[in-house]
């Protein structure tokens, strides 16, 4: 199956399969992400793989949340697979999830939320002993072999929505061919009671594998949902730490923190908090620093008076009421994002046609050289620019209705920033799909060189600690070129600069995501 007959989304959600899964995964996501829905047997004739292939692939990709089943619409007997893209695309935010989860609570809870990205879906006590395992040979301290404190973690990343229960069949799938899966509500992120003492004496025996527990039967994997809210706020911090400064940031932290347990993460507009309500949530934090706690009512003036509608101000009862409207301050920011990617592309004077457009909603030619102070010449050139690459749109406007006489039109130049930011999305996924096929490649085509720089890197690091003398360390190094040496950090420095890249991109894409999911509901 060729690439290019996917879109540049799907593209990269192959690229990813194809990166942690291996070809044969990436070969059966790749049609499946062509093709929609398709039942078992269509799949084998399509990829030209074996039918146990395909059947290890789909438990492979069903095992980590990427692929859902469900019965044929045509045909009940039949089960029809289909790729879940925003979990696919997901994988890329993993090392995001791990550093977020470590700056919110710690290293146990990173632990345990590495091994259960690893595993896909897996029981808590499962996620429990194997990072005991994983503490206990990094760290020969006593106090990770107990796992009680790994239990006390887990509960955190329930309670705090992080993980969630994965759907158990349902009480009549067993008159169905293909059984449904459900979860009721309240049982969501309900962690049951765990027997400790088995792990801990497993733990102390040794042992590599936890054998029959007792909640086996009760399987966890990563809410995405939760994650991506995550995500979200920290753009929006980031914003208010660059509008104001690092205490600004702090303040919109936590009543980030106050939204979120008294609203619904996905309505677009926040239930009102009151100013009391805020300035009693900054006194009892105990991390606040004491430059908030001195100046919390100038800090919160600046932030709902500013022009970035990060705060509204909506009543004046309980000393006032304050929301967050996020169609606006995603808005606001897709904005931002656009201007950006205009300066980057076609220049300053290009950004202030695009932006005086924005801001004017309708505008003639005449018009936009006027007030931006551009030349004509320039002018044209720069609005058919950006009217060529979709950043502008035309609306035609005619004049008389005379069946005799010719019939005078104007045409008016405005900015759909709903189409706009379609387009940009969509030149963000071919952006980091470029990336991504570039490091690959780095990566695969120097290979011999890294691992044997990798080798050597290894073997000077376990003479060192054995006291080797330097002249013979120097010596050992050389067997490695000066040339060698320069395309190795020369293929590293690359790699971060395209990591970066792709983080940049991934940060891009969320605040268009966002922008348009927010928009769609007002």
């Amino acid at each position: 199956m060729p690439p290019f007959t996917l879109g540049h989304f799907s593209q990269v959600c192959c690229q990813l399969l194809n990166h942690y899964f291996g070809e044969i995964v990436g070969q059966v996501g790749a049609y499946l992400l062509r093709r929609g829905h398709r039942p078992l047997f269509d799949i084998p004739c399509a990829t030209g793989l074996s039918i146990a292939e395909v059947k290890k692939a789909l438990a492979v990709m069903i095992q980590h949340n990427l692929v859902k089943f469900e019965a044929s619409e045509r045909n009940n007997n039949i089960a029809e697979y289909s790729i879940i893209h925003h979990n696919v695309y997901c994988l890329l935010r993993y090392p995001k999830y791990l550093y977020m989860i470590k700056r919110i609570y710690g290293t146990s809870e990173e632990i345990l939320l590495e091994i259960l990205l690893n595993l896909g879906q897996a029981s808590a006590s499962n996620v429990i002993f194997q990072s005991a395992n994983r503490l206990k040979e990094a760290n020969d301290d006593s106090e990770f072999s107990d796992p009680s404190a790994l239990h006390k973690s887990f509960l955190k990343l329930a309670q705090d929505n992080f993980i969630i229960r994965c759907p158990k069949l349902a009480d009549n799938a067993n008159i169905q061919k293909v059984p449904t899966l459900e979860v009721e509500e309240k049982e969501k992120f309900t962690v049951p009671h765990l027997e400790i003492g088995p792990i801990a004496k497993l733990l102390k025996e040794n042992a590599t594998q936890l054998g029959e527990h007792g909640d086996s039967e009760v399987i966890w994997r990563v809410n995405h949902e939760r994650f991506d809210v995550e995500l979200r706020n920290v753009i929006l911090v980031n914003a208010a730490a660059r509008r104001v400064d690092a205490t600004a940031g702090e303040l919109y932290h936590l009543i980030l923190k106050l939204w979120r347990e008294c609203s619904n993460p996905d309505s677009p507009t926040t239930n009102a908090l009151s100013f009391n309500v805020i300035k009693d949530a900054v006194r009892k934090n105990e991390g606040s620093s004491p430059v908030l706690l001195e100046h919390f009512e100038q800090y919160l003036r600046v932030l709902y008076e500013d022009t970035s509608s990060l705060i509204i101000r909506v009543g004046d009862a309980g000393g006032g009421q304050f929301v967050l409207n996020y169609s606006t301050v995603f808005e606001n920011l897709a904005c931002a994002t656009l201007d950006s990617i205009v300066l980057e592309r076609f220049g300053s004077k290009a950004l202030r046609l695009f932006r005086l457009t924005r801001i004017q909603k309708f505008m003639e030619q005449d018009q936009m050289q006027n007030i931006a102070m551009i030349p004509a010449k320039e002018a044209k050139m720069f609005t058919y620019k950006l009217l060529e690459h979709n950043f502008l749109q035309i609306k035609e406007l005619k004049k008389g209705t005379s069946n005799f006489a010719p019939v005078k039109s104007f045409i008016l130049f405005h900015v759909d920033l709903p189409q706009v930011a379609r387009t940009a999305l969509e030149a963000s996924y071919k952006g980091l799909f470029n990336a991504m096929v570039r490091q690959m490649h780095d990566l695969t085509d120097n290979k011999r060189l890294l691992d044997k720089h990798a080798r050597l890197e290894t073997l000077l690091e376990t003479l060192r600690g054995e006291g080797l003398p330097e002249d013979e360390l120097a010596y050992l190094s050389d067997s490695m070129t000066a040339a060698e040496k320069s395309l190795v950090a020369r293929i590293h420095s690359m790699n971060d600069h395209l990591t970066l890249g792709q983080t940049q991109a991934d940060d891009t894409i969320l605040i268009l995501e966002s922008y348009l999911k927010f928009s769609s509901m007002t």
